[in-house]
């Protein structure tokens, strides 16, 4: 029955055309049936020719949804293996062959849609006119279509709403903007790590609590605030900065600066967050329809598998720049260290989770008073653990330990789950004061200068 259910979907994109072929066949044959049987009719016979155009059109608009549904499966096909093949091919022609992914399927269902209200204009008007004749069943079994119909149109509404909007993406982030007059101190060490990563120095910086670290390129729309941050952008956990040394920030925040140090590896974080708002702008058309009509299923399996087979491509390439932004990240502290860091965020990932899902009006200090009494636990069952991040592909980790020659020891683990001490959990409330950045950036081991890759 699930593989059943599972081929149903793609299954819809032939035979639907199909049925509704073999549907205007009957109907073309049934007027040409009348009009064989009776010349002459006067207004009559000129209404049966409307009703044989009609037919006529219904199928080969039906015709032409079969020949498009193969067309943009195949072409959906050959693009991802392109993309796969190629990280120029995904980074320049991965929104294009959405756009017209999105173009194709509007395409599609419009074809179906007007095969389909072609073949109900025609059956009403029969039905009516031979309602004694038994015209009254074709009303009873095409009056309900009238549903179906309206679910394609407004499915055509939905693809075109939100092809369009992903024209100019944009990601909410819910935290606050950190401008360069209110912390200074912060910013000219931003500015330190930008120079030993060789990177530019991001356009804002936001700190919040509801994600890990990350930088982006695609511009922000800031919650509650609205305000739409664009350029470069760095977030910065408050969750994390309370539990992790200035020297373990450090090699995360080089990691993150690491995606802006050379331009395919900026272009690559850009892909992951235009991916990411790609299947965010699908779940928004899946969620508000949970049972699709009948209509409407090829359109979204074949977003699906768009999304699925490009997913493959994102990924694959998007290890690959993350590998490389670790050794940014491990050039700033060493590797050691960036992997001590790294290991510490997957530790606190699942308990700042669980504080965050109970809702705790401080969750800094709900945070600090829990790890007080609840010791970080991290084993090698941490190896095959991804980083959560809201646009870029992280690699499991003992891919990351192994790609810098880090071995996980006792003494790694020990350092990654210490209970956070006084300098962990204020030396960022330091850096943030408003006051000259010698009074209040705190004491931290010189940032060492960026060894060649």
């Amino acid at each position: 029955m699930g593989r059943f259910a599972r081929w149903s979907w793609p299954l819809m994109m032939l035979l639907l055309p199909l049925v509704l072929m073999g549907w205007a066949s009957v109907q073309g044959g049934r007027v040409d049936d009348v009009l064989r049987q009776a010349q002459g009719l006067g207004s009559d016979y000129a209404w049966l020719r409307v009703l044989q155009v009609l037919a006529g059109l219904a199928y080969w608009l039906a015709l032409a949804a079969l020949v498009a549904g193969p067309a943009t499966w195949l072409k959906l096909r050959l693009d991802a293996w392109r993309a796969l093949k190629s990280r120029d091919f995904l980074y320049d022609r991965l929104f294009l062959c959405w756009r017209a992914l999105g173009r194709w399927l509007v395409a599609y269902t419009g074809l179906l849609v007007g095969a389909l209200a072609l073949s109900l204009v025609y059956e009403l008007s029969w039905g009516w006119d031979h309602f004694k004749a038994g015209g009254a069943f074709m009303l009873v079994v095409a009056v309900p279509l009238i549903a179906v119909l309206w679910a394609g149109c407004l499915l055509i509404g939905r693809l075109r709403q939100r092809w369009h909007a992903l024209d100019s993406p944009s990601s909410g982030v819910l935290g606050q903007r950190i401008g360069r007059d209110k912390a200074p101190a912060l910013w000219a060490w931003i500015e330190q790590l930008a120079t030993v990563t060789c990177a530019p120095v991001p356009d804002h910086i936001v700190v919040g609590i509801d994600q890990s670290f990350f930088v982006t390129s695609v511009d922000v729309l800031l919650q509650p605030a609205c305000d739409l941050l664009c350029g470069r952008t760095l977030y910065l956990p408050l969750t994390y900065l309370s539990t992790l040394s200035q020297a373990e920030t450090a090699s995360i925040i080089g990691h993150e600066l690491g995606h802006f140090s050379r331009r395919d590896t900026e272009r690559g974080s850009e892909i992951g967050a235009q991916f990411s708002l790609m299947c965010l702008h699908f779940a928004s058309i899946r969620a508000e329809d949970a049972d699709p009509a009948w209509i409407e299923r090829p359109a979204i399996w074949m977003t699906q598998r768009f999304l699925h087979y490009f997913q493959l491509a994102v990924h694959h390439w998007g290890r690959a720049q993350e590998l490389v932004a670790d050794r940014v990240g491990g050039n700033i502290g060493g590797e050691r260290l960036f992997c001590q860091a790294l290991l510490r965020v997957i530790a606190l990932d699942g308990e700042i989770a669980t504080l965050l899902a109970e809702r705790h009006s401080n969750l800094i200090q709900a945070l600090a008073d829990h790890l007080s009494h609840t010791p970080l636990r991290l084993n090698e069952a941490a190896l095959d653990h991804a980083v959560a991040h809201p646009f870029d592909t992280h690699p499991p980790t003992a891919l990351r330990l192994q790609q810098l020659g880090v071995t996980l020891d006792e003494a790694l683990l020990a350092e990654a789950t210490r209970v956070p001490t006084e300098h962990d959990r204020h030396w960022f409330s330091q850096l943030t004061r408003t006051a000259s950045p010698a009074a209040t950036q705190p004491e931290s081991p010189p940032i060492p200068t960026v060894q060649g890759e």
